[in-house]
C-alpha cells in the first residue's frame, strides 16, 4: 500500500481484503432467492433479506420504500420454421412485449438499422434490441432478438411491444441467417405468452449518519432485481453485496466521516429503473444536498474493476490520484452510466459507477453473460468483488471528506451530455 494512504483508509482496506461478508450476502442472495423478478415474491424475499442486513450491520433508518410499476409474468413461447424447412427453435419469451401468435416471412437487420416500412407484417430478426426499440411504431409482425455472442444461450430483457417479441441463441440466429441467404425466402410461427400488469416492488434504505460536520451526503447504490431465467449474480446481485459492504465498513469509521452516507438497493430496474426514479422523485427535497451517487453495476466478473463517470471531467484528477495511492490500476472512463444512475444525472447531480472493465458499446457488455441463464454465482471472482468494494469503500470515504467537490448540474449543462454515447 502506497504510503499516501490515510490511517483510516488503512484500516478500511485492511477490513476489505479479511471480511467475506459480500461473498456470503452474495450466496444467500443468489441461492435462496434466484433472480428476484421485481415484483414476484422471491423479489420480496429478498429486499426483506437485504433489509435484515441493514439493521444488523447497524445503519440508521433501515426501512423499505414501496413504490408500484409497470411489471409482468411471461409464459411459454415458440418459434417454428414453417419454409424451407419445418424445424422448431429454443426461445424466450421477452418480459413486457405483446401476446399472440403470427405467420410471417423472416428478415434481418444489423444493430445500426431502423426497421423501415418494407418490413410491414413481417417478422425481424435482429442481435441487439436496439432497432426494433427505435422502430417501435411500425406495423412488423413479430421480433427475435439473437444473442450476439456463441456459448451464452438466449438473452432475455424488457421490450415494450404491441408485437410477439422472442430471443434465440447466437447459433439458431446463425443457422436462420444461413436458410435466408441459401434460399433467400424463410418462413416462421412466433408465438409469446406475457401479461402486463401493475406490480409493487421496494427500495432498500439506510442511512450512516457522519459526523454531523455537514449536511451533505454520499449515495453508494444498484439493483437487487434480476431476470425470471437465472440468479442474476452479475446483473446485479455482485453490486448489491458490494454497496452493502461498503456500508458496512465506512460504518466503522463514521466519527471520521463528515458527510454522511445513504445505501439505497434499487428495484425494478429491469423495467426501466423504476426504484431509482421513484427515489429521486421521493426525496427531491433531499437532493441538493447530495454529493454524489454510485450506482454499481455488473461488476466482479473476474476482470479489473474499473471506474465511469457520467462525464465530469473534474473527477479525472481524483481517481488518477486514487490508483496511485491505493496502488491498483483503476481504469477511468467518462460515458453514460447504467440505468439507475440516469434519474441523478437528468437532474445535474455527479453519477459514477464501478463495473468489469469493457470497451465502450452495447454489445462489449453483451460478451458478459448478463441477462442470460448462466448468470450464475460460480461466475463471480471473489477478488474481483473485493476490488471493487475497495475502490468504493475509499473514493467514497474521500468523497466524504474533500474540502471541495464538483457543484451540480443545470437543465442547459444536463442536455449538453443527455445525447453522449452510452
Amino acid at each position: 500500500m502506497s504510503g499516501r494512504l490515510s490511517e483510516v483508509e488503512r484500516r478500511i482496506l485492511g477490513e476489505v481484503h479479511s471480511s467475506s461478508e459480500a461473498m456470503s450476502n452474495l450466496t444467500a442472495l443468489c441461492d435462496d432467492f434466484g433472480g428476484r423478478f421485481a415484483g414476484t415474491p422471491e423479489n420480496r424475499e429478498a429486499a426483506e433479506f437485504l433489509l435484515g442486513r441493514f439493521e444488523e450491520y447497524g445503519f440508521e433508518a433501515p426501512h423499505l420504500e414501496t413504490f408500484r410499476f409497470m411489471g409482468c409474468d411471461t409464459g411459454q413461447s415458440s418459434l417454428e420454421i414453417l419454409e424451407p424447412v419445418r424445424r422448431k427453435i429454443p426461445c424466450l419469451t421477452l418480459p413486457m412485449t405483446a401476446s399472440g401468435q403470427t405467420e410471417a416471412e423472416l428478415v434481418c437487420v444489423d444493430d445500426r438499422a431502423t426497421v423501415e416500412e418494407e418490413f410491414t407484417r413481417k417478422v425481424v430478426m435482429g442481435r441487439t434490441r436496439l432497432p426494433f426499440i427505435r422502430s417501435s411504431e411500425t406495423d412488423v409482425s413479430a421480433y427475435v432478438w439473437v444473442h450476439p455472442y456463441p456459448a451464452m444461450g438466449p438473452p432475455t430483457g424488457c421490450i415494450r411491444s404491441t408485437v410477439p417479441a422472442v430471443s434465440v441463441k447466437y447459433e439458431d440466429g446463425e443457422m436462420l441467417g444461413r436458410l435466408l441467404r441459401r434460399h433467400g425466402r424463410v418462413r416462421v410461427r412466433v408465438e409469446a405468452e406475457c401479461e402486463t400488469f401493475e406490480r409493487e416492488s421496494w427500495n432498500v434504505c439506510g442511512e450512516i449518519p457522519g459526523n454531523g460536520n455537514s449536511e451533505e451526503f454520499v449515495l453508494f447504490g444498484g439493483h437487487y432485481d434480476g431476470h425470471e431465467i437465472a440468479q442474476a449474480a452479475f446483473d446485479c446481485g455482485a453490486p448489491c453485496a458490494a454497496v452493502t459492504e461498503m456500508g458496512r465498513i465506512l460504518n466503522t469509521e463514521r466519527e471520521h466521516l463528515d458527510r454522511g452516507l445513504r445505501v439505497v438497493l434499487f428495484s425494478a430496474e429491469e423495467f426501466g429503473f423504476w426504484g431509482s426514479r421513484d427515489y429521486v422523485k421521493r426525496h427531491t427535497d433531499e437532493l441538493e444536498d447530495l454529493r454524489f451517487a454510485y450506482q454499481l453495476d455488473c461488476c466482479g466478473g473476474g476482470s479489473t474493476q474499473m471506474v465511469t463517470v457520467d462525464f465530469w471531467p473534474e473527477l479525472e484528477p481524483f481517481y488518477r490520484r486514487l490508483a496511485m495511492d491505493m496502488n491498483m490500476e483503476i481504469p477511468f472512463e467518462q460515458r453514460r452510466g447504467p440505468g439507475d444512475s440516469r434519474p441523478f444525472f437528468e437532474i445535474g447531480i455527479p453519477t459514477g459507477s464501478i463495473i468489469d472493465y469493457r470497451k465502450p458499446g452495447m454489445l462489449e457488455l453483451l460478451k458478459t453473460y448478463r441477462h442470460t441463464v448462466y448468470d450464475t454465482l460460480d461466475k463471480i471472482d471473489p477478488r474481483s468483488l473485493r476490488d471493487a468494494v475497495a475502490i468504493g469503500a475509499v473514493s467514497g470515504y474521500r468523497m466524504m471528506n474533500a474540502e471541495s467537490w464538483p457543484s451540480h448540474r443545470g437543465p442547459e449543462e444536463v442536455e449538453r451530455y443527455r445525447d453522449e454515447p452510452l
